[in-house]
């Protein structure tokens, strides 16, 4: 819903130059009290098409000044709507006036904190979201020089690891598939050396007799990281680490990988790949944002129930509820794509629900010291 202030003045003249509105919303304008409206989306839209098809006919620059006030007003770009408010009832003397005014006012809320943003103002958001991440102004800085013991707890990381040195074992043998999967045989070595959870240990030791790549899905997806981040390439019938990065292996160049692995993980990867859900890219487009926040608000427990809400941008939000099915909920795709590799990254401790089902939920999250080590930002 939009809630639209009309004067007496803008109320009068829409009546009277937008005569062919739905008789519907033609009533409500006429008895809005004080001018006031609750209008949903659609007839914002509709009401902004009325008038700017009256505008076409009407050649009297005082009318069309009041029909474009109110077309501003009805706008649902909070941009729109906020400088039609900032202009409401000022008189410029030119042009030139206007726009001098209109700067200040727009470089004066570009870097105003925004509270629908966390804090941040449309400035700051800009540069996280659009920014590459490997550019001097991002503003995410990460730290490469952490050490072998900071990194423990991170099972993806390690995972990794145990892939890449599994995979220089056994660079004489045979280790890809025709479709581009690690072979049986690979994965058959590197299962138990890997860190799985309990429930995909369970998993395998019931259902699988014989494994192949995609059963084991964190090997799945440290197979594919590996790939985009360039570690690893497919050669005929065997997957290779690549020379240059084989020094990223040892301990003194561990936090140099974690956060190759990272950047890759989050930036170049497809996030969406990891559930059923729609793609929704905005959602990994504005991850800087969210990796923000989550540094900010999970000091301490903090409940998944909501915590869409206070991770992504509003617009994000939108465009979730716009797009997802109706019984799937925002938290279950926030928990897929950012909760859980953060968890696998140690950078999070989740908690789980107690459940007799195979797979339980995380109903709370809070950071580790690690996620204050690696990254911090710089304004």
């Amino acid at each position: 819903m939009v809630r639209v202030e009309l004067t007496p003045k803008e109320q009068k003249m829409l009546l009277k130059y937008c005569q062919s509105i739905d008789r519907n919303i033609y009533e409500r304008i006429m008895y809005a009290p004080e001018g006031t409206m609750n209008l949903l989306i659609e007839d914002c839209q509709y009401l902004r098409g009325c008038i700017q098809l009256e505008m076409e006919h009407i050649t009297i620059p005082k009318i069309q000044n009041i029909l474009g006030r109110i077309s501003n007003k009805l706008s649902t770009n909070p941009v729109t709507r906020s400088v039609a408010e900032e202009i409401e009832g000022q008189n410029f003397e030119s042009m030139d006036d206007l726009n001098n005014h209109l700067q200040g006012f727009m470089m004066e809320r570009n870097t105003a904190p925004d509270p629908e943003m966390g804090g941040l103002s449309p400035e700051q958001v800009t540069l996280l979201i659009y920014s590459r991440w490997d550019r001097e102004h991002f503003p995410l800085k990460f730290n490469a020089e952490l050490e072998m013991s900071d990194l423990k707890q991170s099972s993806f990381f390690q995972n990794v690891r145990t892939l890449l040195n599994t995979l220089l074992e056994m660079e004489k043998e045979k280790t890809a598939t025709v479709r581009g999967n690690l072979n049986r045989k690979l994965v058959k070595t590197i299962h138990d050396r890997l860190i799985l959870e309990k429930r995909d240990k369970e998993f395998v030791s019931h259902y699988k007799k014989v494994l192949n790549e995609e059963d084991v899905f964190p090997l799945h997806i440290a197979r594919i990281v590996s790939g985009c981040a360039g570690l690893i390439h497919k050669r005929k019938d065997k997957f290779l680490v690549k020379k240059k990065y084989q020094k990223l292996l040892s301990d003194e160049n561990a936090g140099e990988l974690y956060t190759l692995l990272f950047r890759t993980y989050f930036e170049t990867f497809n996030l969406s790949y990891l559930d059923g859900f729609p793609e929704l890219y905005s959602i990994q487009h504005t991850i800087p944002y969210s990796l923000l926040r989550l540094k900010e608000l999970c000091k301490g427990d903090t409940s998944l129930e909501g915590l869409h809400s206070k991770i992504l941008l509003p617009a994000v939000q939108e465009e979730v509820r716009e797009e997802i099915p109706k019984l799937v909920q925002a938290d279950w795709i926030i928990r897929s794509r950012i909760i859980r590799p953060l968890e696998a990254f140690g950078l999070l401790n989740c908690t789980y629900e107690k459940s007799n089902m195979p797979f339980s939920q995380i109903t709370k999250c809070r950071k580790t010291p690690l996620f204050d080590k690696f990254m911090k930002a710089e304004w």
